[in-house]
């Protein structure tokens, strides 16, 4: 049985995943400044501006919506009301939306903004193994790889005889 996380935890989490949503950010603008247009085939290049820009919007997306998660289960907690706070908890542990499919889009090396939230996510006591695990993931992959171009492809004609 997994061990109980108290209110101490949660803030401590809050402010990790507070902190890592201002390094997202941070980078997000940095990828805005650049002007990329969502448009033309950069749109199908996996670590290309654009979807690398929509990674690191994912990611600083994410970490917005959790840290409110977040906040309201610190408040069911702190007002006693366990079992609202148990059921949000336990969504808590699977971390947020946002790392691993944000992470893959974006082109290497990752802005040191990125990298920083990415470390102070691991350092989160809250998060169980699947999540800290994606994060890990994020970290160590050496290219982006969504979209995959495969999937861009147009299909040849089937071969056979052509109709007249």
């Amino acid at each position: 049985m997994e061990r109980e996380i108290g209110i101490e935890e949660l803030v401590a989490a809050m402010r990790a995943v507070d902190g890592a949503g201002r390094l997202f950010e941070e980078a997000l603008a940095v990828y805005g400044a650049s002007g990329p247009r969502r448009t033309g085939e950069d749109f199908k290049v996996a670590g290309g501006s654009i979807q690398t820009l929509q990674g690191a919007e994912e990611m600083a997306l994410g970490a917005r919506r959790f840290l409110a998660e977040l906040a309201v289960t610190v408040g069911y907690a702190t007002a006693g009301l366990d079992d609202r706070a148990g059921a949000r908890l336990e969504a808590a542990r699977q971390g947020f939306a946002g790392i691993s499919g944000g992470g893959s889009r974006m082109g290497r090396p990752l802005l040191d903004p990125t990298l920083r939230g990415l470390r102070l996510l691991l350092e989160v006591e809250l998060f169980g193994a699947a999540f800290t695990a994606e994060v890990e993931a994020v970290l160590r992959a050496e290219k982006a790889t969504y979209p995959d171009p495969s999937a861009f492809r147009v299909p040849a004609p089937a071969a056979g005889p052509v109709p007249s």
